[in-house]
């Protein structure tokens, strides 16, 4: 952007105090473009250097940001990976000849890195054709860092398998697969994520270290750097920050001797070209008197008498505006303010300011956060969720026969030269079973409630079919309620709504890119309001997953049809917070919104009744208040329900009144199990929100020892950047006295406390108070695990985090980091205190599951129990202990299929398959036991010809070429389930030839004549006979070119084909 010629003159100085944020901006860029080489911009915080990164970043792409944890979290047991990340990503591209700006934080500047040389070397480039030994790739992966994982979902992992090695760079936004042939690099192929499917072919694939790899000569940041011009922002704080730091340093090391700092001293570090940038006016400064600009939020009333009032005292007004619908706009709502001291122009500008006769303003300062930066998180997360549905040793598992065991493991069995594989379960008594792996499907992971120990059944009882007895009859009675509702409500009618062209423009309002998720339930629900039948979906997704904006993009349909929508919340706090984003997310719009709640004054109240009855409100938002029998609606179109299960029954009662022949959509925070989703396809239509959005900043997660000093820090660090804290302390009757300390140990902080024994009234006040920011810090039990949302709440500190379990932690630190500041999640644990194994476990959890990144989806079991709950009702959560979720839903999936009488599935049995071959999946293959149980369940889908294809296609992409023992195992997947469609139970065999007995059902209805030249154009080895009403075909199996299963196979299909 050009500023006048007064200002440049300033920011030529070498050393200036007194600039507003956007001057130090230009400043920063002015000296980096008069410079002859790179620049360092250096700030005291974190923080601070996120904020000016993000500012630079709008105007020059060469800009790189290597952030550094402050000193006391740098030494936690486990730390989130992103900040690390983006530090490996800038030594990268400071090899790269082009004139950059780096910006750091003290930690950053201090810190040791290796040298150029040594970077260098750790860029590994590999090319189609090259050749390299496998176990030298390997060794190389594993020293840069990299996990070894049996499925590759996740930055930073790798696996190997034969010939074939996955590996995720964090430089590529899909995981990537080499494939070798002896040790020439045969194939290179990015594959998805997800599928594990390959999806397209590239001739190289760049390496870099996952971890930073420390050389024999460390050096600065700064001394990677061409001719480098230091730029120091604050410099009065940053040497303040190097003395905290070095107290803190010293104060650590008094109490932990044996710790090396990799840091060097401040003074250690030698910088030739330096400038300044001070807060207050300084001898032999340049001081300058600027400000920065308040933002309008929006509000153009406001806008104009500003301008009026400084056009009166003659200074001189540039705004500048990149968005070029605005500036026509602006042009026209301030025609008759454009004079000379008034211009309107095109142009980058991230903040205005005021200096001396001139103010600048931006479209920043006009709009309600318009500019929010785009972070770009190195980390990419995996959508399958591992270790949830894999099945280790030890593990309790459900088999549908016989109960609840527990996992031995896959058992390999030979018998006359053929070797199967078996899947182990031990029962009470030392009772085991070898389940046939073929019939994998009839065995569940057992998932429960958090911390639920199952009873393990004994071969035989009766115990296990009681108990599935019962919970069939009690999902009978859910099933028909189930079907009859749905019934009921699909003879309903609806007005059929339109799509306009605004919707786009609303959805490209957006501040975010929405996940594929969100986009996939926007249109689920555009679809349903399309039909005649009246919607009712319920859209479940994480915390900070993105419901709300797919909520107002169904508001926004119902409103451009002419119809009144009403969004139903169950606290107060929640309703305020919801018609609060919806005045900022429908401001372009005109959109008539309010809300009614217990605060709402009888006269409002009365206001609103009628507004809404004559139709002036199109959105209103409130509580129970909603329920009041005054309020009557002109024609309500949709009924939006926030976390429905949080309503007394009272109130749902009166929801069924109003849900007549209204759409409805219900929000859920409680994630549901996806098998719960197929369970009930067909007649509650659900939606499922399980993408983390991908871009947001992190939060950064550390495991760290319980201490004042860092406790003490993390809440000055927070306060310093005008955000607020929640300390949770899940203790009430000691929550006053920790509620004392915190004050004691920052005095300049308010604080103030909350548990679940106050009275809804108490704990909503204060709360509200909190988010008015009245309040600093909030000590507070798990009360905020539910759905208060605080964007301006960016630090939380959990004591005793061992006594949480993991999905419950998951969902507290989706409390902070949901807005555009990096947020900061402490997990502190008492080491002087006497761990239990559950706490050690747990702790050694959190500790992979904060190394893991910060969108990373745990297995929250417990939290899809509750999800069922939710839908079904809250007692089912006991069945659903009994026999555990997998189970369940396909028991719900049976009973559902009977009301509607649709055919049910035969239960599984134990029975050995009719043809006897090698099903043992060789380890030279695969190693992993996990992965090699997704390919017995993997084959156990096969079911005709095509399906057989894709399983291949898969296992050769994903595994290498298969050999013909797992071919001759597929093909007798596939036949098992022809002879299913034709009944057949009778297969004999014996050494030198088979026989199939076709039941007389089917064999009356062969034509003889074609079956006998079927099987002679497929071998005509095969032979037949008739014996009391049934086909008996046999076949040799020695001496034939391929297996018999190929023929056999082929003649079973030909078979169906001709009687179907």
């Amino acid at each position: 952007m050009m500023l006048n010629e007064e200002l440049n003159k300033i920011l030529n100085a070498q050393n200036i105090s007194g600039l507003a944020d956007e001057l130090k901006t230009q400043f920063i860029l002015k000296k980096h473009l008069e410079g002859t080489g790179d620049s360092l911009v250096l700030t005291n915080s974190l923080y601070e250097a996120t904020s000016i990164f993000n500012e630079l970043k709008a105007y020059n792409n060469d800009v790189f940001l290597f952030p550094m944890d402050e000193y006391l979290t740098s030494v936690a047991v486990a730390v989130s990976p992103e900040l690390k990340v983006k530090r490996l990503e800038t030594l990268n591209e400071i090899n790269s000849q082009k004139k950059k700006m780096i910006v750091t934080n003290i930690m950053g500047f201090l810190k040791y890195v290796p040298n150029k040389e040594t970077i260098k070397k750790l860029n590994v480039k590999l090319k189609k054709d090259e050749t390299i030994k496998r176990e030298n790739l390997e060794k190389l992966i594993f020293e840069f860092g990299y996990t070894k994982s049996s499925i590759v979902t996740s930055t930073g992992e790798y696996s190997l398998r034969g010939y074939i090695i996955d590996i995720f760079p964090y430089n590529f936004n899909n995981p990537v697969r080499i494939e070798l042939f002896g040790n020439q690099i045969e194939r290179i192929r990015e594959f998805d994520a997800e599928t594990q499917l390959s999806k397209n072919d590239i001739d190289s694939i760049e390496i870099l270290p996952y971890q930073e790899i420390k050389s024999n000569n460390n050096i600065s940041i700064i001394d990677l750097l061409n001719d480098p011009i230091l730029i120091k922002v604050d410099s009065e704080l940053i040497d303040q920050g190097i003395k905290q730091l070095e107290t803190q340093m010293m104060e650590y090391k008094e109490q932990n001797p044996e710790y090396k700092a990799e840091l060097f001293h401040y003074d250690d570090i030698k910088t030739v070209k330096t400038c300044n940038i001070f807060s207050f006016n300084k001898p032999n400064v340049l001081n300058i008197q600027s400000e920065n600009i308040e933002n309008f939020s929006g509000n153009y009333e406001l806008l104009k008498k500003y301008l009026e009032k400084n056009l009166q005292q003659k200074k001189q007004i540039r705004i500048v505006v990149k968005n070029k619908s605005l500036y026509e706009f602006l042009k026209e709502t301030l025609s008759k303010y454009v004079d000379s001291n008034l211009t309107i122009e095109i142009g980058s500008l991230n903040h205005g300011f005021i200096y001396g006769n001139f103010i600048y303003l931006s479209e920043n300062d006009i709009e309600k956060n318009s500019n929010i930066s785009k972070y770009t998180n190195p980390i990419k997360i995996g959508r399958k969720i591992k270790d949830f549905n894999d099945i280790k040793v030890g593990d309790y598992v459900v088999h549908a026969v016989h109960g609840i065991g527990i996992y031995g493991g896959i058992i390999t069995l030979e018998k006359s030269g053929i070797k199967k594989d078996y899947i182990l379960i031990n029962y009470a008594g030392n009772d085991k079973v070898y389940i046939p792996v073929e019939k994998i499907t009839s065995v569940y992971k057992y998932s429960d409630a958090e911390g639920t120990v199952p009873k393990i059944n004994k071969l035989n009882s009766v115990n296990w079919q009681k108990t599935k007895n019962s919970i069939r009859k009690k999902l009978n009675d859910i099933s028909e309620q189930l079907v009859k509702l749905y019934a009921e409500r699909s003879l309903l009618k609806s007005p059929k709504y339109q799509t306009f062209p605004e919707e786009i423009v609303f959805a490209s309002n957006f501040a975010y890119e929405a996940t594929k998720d969100q986009i996939k339930c926007s249109e689920d629900i555009l679809n349903d309001l399309k039909k005649d039948i009246p919607m009712d979906r319920l859209l479940c997704g994480d915390v900070g997953f993105g419901k709300t904006e797919v909520a107002f993009r169904a508001i926004f349909n119902t409103v451009m049809n002419g119809y009144q929508v009403a969004y139903l919340c169950p606290t107060t706090i929640l309703a305020k917070q919801q018609y609060e984003s919806a005045l900022s997310r429908f401001k372009e719009f005109p959109i008539n919104i309010r809300l009614i709640n217990r605060f709402t004054t009888p006269k409002n109240f009365k206001n609103t009744c009628e507004d809404l009855a004559n139709g002036k409100i199109d959105i209103i938002f409130g509580t129970h208040k909603l329920f009041n029998s005054k309020v009557e609606y002109k024609n309500l179109g949709l009924l939006i329900i926030d976390e429905e299960q949080r309503f007394g029954v009272a109130q749902k009662e009166k929801l069924k009144e109003l849900k007549k022949n209204v759409n409805i959509l219900t929000l859920s925070a409680t994630p549901i199990p996806r098998t719960l989703k197929m369970a009930m396809s067909g007649i509650k239509d659900l939606s499922i929100l399980d993408t983390a959005p991908q871009d947001r900043y992190p939060v950064q997660t550390y495991v760290v020892e319980e201490n004042d000093l860092l406790i003490k820090d993390a809440i000055y660090k927070e306060l310093s950047r005008k955000g607020q804290v929640f300390y949770l302390y899940n203790n009430v009757k000691n929550i006053e006295s920790e509620t004392q300390k915190i004050k004691k140990l920052v005095p300049e902080a308010r604080v103030c406390y909350a548990h679940g024994q106050l009275t809804k009234h108490e704990s909503e006040s204060i709360i509200e108070s909190f988010i008015n920011n009245e309040y600093d810090v909030l000590v507070c039990t798990t009360i905020i695990e539910t759905g208060i949302d605080i964007p301006n709440v960016n630090t939380l500190i959990i004591s005793n985090a061992q006594n949480y379990g993991l999905s419950q932690l998951y969902q507290l630190r989706g409390r902070v980091g949901r807005s555009n500041k990096i947020a900061y999640a402490y997990l502190t644990y008492n080491k002087g205190k006497t761990l239990t194994e559950t706490a050690i476990k747990r702790l050694k959890s959190i500790k992979e599951f904060t190394e893991l990144g910060s969108g990373y989806k745990i297995a929250m079991r417990d939290l899809s129990i509750r999800g069922a709950g939710d839908i079904l009702g809250g007692e089912q959560a006991g069945f659903i202990d009994s026999v555990g979720i997998e189970l369940y839903t396909k028991m719900l999936e049976e009973a559902i299929r009977n009301i509607k009488g649709l055919p049910s599935e035969e239960e599984p049995d134990d029975k050995p398959s009719l043809i006897n071959v090698n099903t043992h999946i060789k380890t030279n293959y695969v190693e992993e036991e996990s992965v090699r149980i997704e390919i017995h369940k993997l084959i156990n889908t096969i079911e005709n010809k095509k399906t057989l294809e894709q399983v291949k296609n898969e296992l050769e992409d994903r595994f290498g070429k298969i050999d013909e023992d797992l071919e001759i195992y597929m093909y007798e997947e596939w036949f098992e389930k022809l002879a299913e469609k034709l009944k057949i139970k009778q297969v004999t065999e014996n050494h030198n030839h088979i026989e199939i007995y076709i039941p007389e059902e089917f064999s009356s209805k062969i034509n003889g004549e074609k079956l006998f030249l079927k099987m002679y154009n497929i071998n005509p080895k095969f032979k037949i006979r008739y014996f009391s009403k049934r086909i008996i075909i046999s076949l040799p199996t020695t001496n034939l070119e391929k297996h018999y299963i190929y023929y056999l196979t082929e003649l079973l299909q030909e078979i169906i084909n001709d009687i179907s």
